[in-house]
């Protein structure tokens, strides 16, 4: 599995998060059942798409850095 694939869960929980925290602030309003529930689908999804494309950028950034960093022994002529 890529590294974006393992951020996403991450990131829908942030984002379940950061609209509970909305709420208890007074700055987004959870009082109707469907307004409720589509800002938090709506932040889940939001959450899980930002996290998934950090997630893959700094994956590939440590992909480039792993290749970089490779070392490989030099060949040596068997001894005779």
């Amino acid at each position: 599995m890529g590294a974006g694939s393992h951020a996403i869960p991450s990131g829908v929980v942030l984002g379940l998060v950061a609209v509970l925290l909305g709420q208890q602030f007074s700055y987004i309003d959870l009082s109707g059942t469907y307004g409720g529930i589509i800002d938090l689908v709506i932040g889940a999804v939001v959450g899980g798409i930002l996290a998934g494309f950090l997630g893959r950028a700094l994956g590939r950034r440590a992909e480039r850095r792993r290749g970089a960093q490779a070392w490989t022994p030099p060949e040596t002529e068997p001894k005779k």
